[in-house]
């Protein structure tokens, strides 16, 4: 087996990694700066990979590297303040529920959310998550798992905290 090349790896692996950042993060932009910060990172990297390896471990154990640092710095700098008005704003539907997703993933540990993200946006095998987060298969297989009821139960209470707001206006 060959070495990869830095462009093999971006054309096989950003979008995957872009889909994880932008749950992770929320953002479409942020989503993208972290990406193009992983895929700097694996061209500087790139003698450090082994071929035996798997690929889709490296980069990811690198987007996770890339994430924690922003969220390191973010926790460093102030909050923008907003100039908007506050008004109503209709609320699509659609919009709504994708909000009351991130929420909830925001609400998961973070070891959770990850295998979580890497298993169901990115479609990664439990032996590719294992080796990106440096933790056995079944220790995936069971952070999946909690995520998964952890979300079923928040998403429920929001949706019937949904139904009963709706209720008392109609």
């Amino acid at each position: 087996m060959k070495q990869p090349t830095p462009r093999d790896l971006f054309d096989r692996h950003h979008l995957p990694v872009f889909r994880f950042l932008r749950r992770l993060v929320g953002g479409h932009q942020q989503a993208e700066d972290l990406t193009q910060e992983v895929f700097l990172r694996v061209v500087r990297g790139i003698e450090s990979y082994r071929v035996e390896e798997r690929e889709a471990a490296w980069v990811f154990t690198i987007a996770r590297n890339v994430y924690r640092d922003h969220q390191r710095n973010a926790a460093r700098r102030p909050e923008p303040v907003s100039l908007e008005v506050a008004g109503p704003v209709p609320i699509d539907p659609v919009q709504h529920l994708s909000r009351s997703i991130v929420e909830a993933l925001q609400h998961l540990a973070e070891p959770e959310r990850e295998a979580f993200l890497m298993r169901e946006v990115s479609g990664m095998s439990y032996v590719e998550i294992a080796a990106a987060v440096e933790a056995t298969p079944d220790a995936v297989r069971n952070r999946i798992h909690r995520a998964r009821g952890s979300l079923r139960r928040l998403l429920s209470t929001k949706l019937s905290k949904v139904r009963s707001n709706v209720l008392k206006e109609a």
